[in-house]
């Protein structure tokens, strides 16, 4: 049962997908990644797999329903194909969309920093395409690259993967970053992204890693101790949007980041990477910044940030670290490489 229910008070989406509790969890015998292991082939460099345990199905009866209708996100209460309760105040609709998982590299052991330029670049033109492709499908309007690594993550497999969902709808916090550029771009006539990034490379203080195409600072209002942001200095909204130049680019600053956080640590730091990127419903995203946003699970070497009551109880962060202080630190690391 692939289904998607409506909060009407928080106005989102949650996806209710039982079958995943039964994904292998950290198997020791067998990886299912592994060359030649299951519906993987024996030889690849990166490899597109289609999830087992997927949260979202492209194969539902009657294909791209009407998702495009009305309140809010395209979600109407009183519209488009849906169930209701017999009082009137649940929607839910089947869970149109993908789950795809990307295979890194053949080797279970590899960080993503191991990978020779023209692996990250194939890497990376591999988000491209599978951006172009799933958000090219009637009803997909949102494509989310990311990668989640290590147990503290929740990690269940340990080779180096990252995966893509692909969303019947815009979840909300981009939407939030959507209207915040629109509003700044109507008062300001400038990129709210590209300002700040300005500012930032001014100041100085809060930039780790910079190259020709991108700039990694931890922002101003980091709510993870070393929560950093991968900015790309020419303003555009879309990872299909990346020139050759700047797919180069963009891998070397993944792969510093990350083997940054490692040296910093002092091991292999668990972390969740998200792209940030523009809907793919054909919509006037002109204002927004490509970026992406990486949140370690550490707050030191010694101890993992834990999510608070006010954090997840009411989404207010707290940061129990010197936000200056540790972007010295991550430069610093990230510099000694």
């Amino acid at each position: 049962m692939f289904e998607m229910r409506y909060n009407p008070i928080s106005q989102e989406w949650v996806v209710v997908a039982a079958k995943r509790s039964k994904r292998p969890v950290l198997p020791r015998d067998t990886c299912p990644f592994c060359p030649g292991i299951g519906k993987v082939p024996k030889d690849y460099d990166v490899f597109v797999y289609q999830n087992d345990f997927p949260s979202m199905s492209l194969s539902i009866a009657d294909g791209a329903f009407a998702w495009a209708d009305g309140v809010p996100d395209g979600t109407s209460a009183s519209s488009g194909r849906k169930n209701r309760s017999a009082a009137g105040l649940y929607l839910s609709k089947p869970s149109l969309g993908a789950c795809e998982v990307i295979l890194y590299s053949p080797n279970h052991t590899a960080n993503i920093y191991d990978l020779e330029d023209w692996h990250i670049e194939k890497l990376v033109r591999c988000w491209q395409a599978r951006t172009e492709a799933l958000g090219s499908i009637e009803g997909i309007r949102y494509v989310f690259i990311f990668e989640n690594r290590g147990e503290a993550v929740g990690v269940t497999i340990h080779h180096p993967h990252g995966q893509i969902y692909a969303f019947p709808f815009v979840p909300r916090l981009i939407q939030r970053e959507i209207a915040s550029c629109r509003a700044y771009m109507e008062e300001h006539s400038s990129c709210l992204i590209c300002d700040m990034l300005e500012s930032e490379l001014r100041l100085g203080v809060r930039v780790v890693s910079e190259n020709e195409h991108f700039v990694c600072v931890i922002p101003y209002f980091a709510r993870f101790p070393y929560e950093a942001h991968i900015v790309s200095r020419r303003h555009f909204g879309s990872i299909v949007e990346l020139g050759d130049a700047e797919v180069l680019a963009f891998g070397s600053m993944l792969q510093d980041l990350v083997r940054g956080y490692d040296r910093l640590f002092g091991f292999a730091a668990a972390y969740i990477m998200a792209i940030h990127q523009a809907p793919t419903d054909g919509g006037d995203y002109s204002a927004y910044h490509f970026h992406v946003e990486f949140y370690p699970a550490h707050a030191d070497s010694k101890t993992r940030k834990h999510l608070s009551g006010t954090e997840i109880g009411i989404d207010v962060f707290v940061n129990p670290s010197d936000i200056e202080a540790n972007a010295g630190r991550l430069k610093l690391a990230i510099q000694s490489l």
